[in-house]
């Protein structure tokens, strides 16, 4: 589907990242494709890169696709006219994660996680919030426990980041 989207944007040079090492290598003709089911789509892979000045296939580990997660999600909210030129994404790396890049106080000089604490410590709002905001409250405490005076963001690995006092 994604190289039948750049066709019609008449795109002429393309680089494709996957996280599936097996179909990377497949697509790059490396590795032989054995399974019945997937040589119908590695033959329409053939045709379709025919099309292209240049395409080239590259494998992203799963444990760094975060990024190509991020780019997916960014192609399907972004309306594409016709005809109409898209500007390279220029992307830098940066050396800490973005939530470290965050102003640390709200307008009410309570840091931004204030409201949370509060929630998981007495389960009270703050007195001018709507329904829409208790919630949205609710649903970031779920990503948090206390500990004594101390916040813990939970991990999926059940490790704790970065304690807020």
């Amino acid at each position: 589907m994604g190289l039948n989207v750049a066709i019609c944007l008449d795109v002429h040079e393309l680089i494709v990242l996957g996280d599936s090492d097996l179909l990377i290598r497949q697509a790059q003709g490396e590795w032989e494709t054995r399974d019945i089911k997937l040589i119908l789509y590695k033959y329409c892979l053939e045709d379709l890169s025919k099309r292209f000045k240049s395409i080239e296939f590259r494998y992203i580990p799963i444990f760094h696709n975060e990024m190509a997660n991020a780019l997916a999600t960014l192609a399907l909210m972004l309306p594409y006219p016709g005809n109409a030129y898209i500007d390279p994404l220029e992307i830098h790396i940066r050396d800490q994660h973005v939530y470290c890049n965050t102003i640390e106080l709200d307008p009410d000089s309570e840091p931004w996680y204030h409201d949370i604490k509060r929630f998981l410590k007495i389960k009270e709002y703050p007195i001018s919030v709507d329904r829409d905001q208790k919630r949205t409250i609710r649903r970031l405490a779920n990503g948090f426990f206390l500990s004594g005076e101390i916040l813990y963001k939970k991990t999926p690995d059940l490790m704790c980041e970065y304690p807020r006092s």
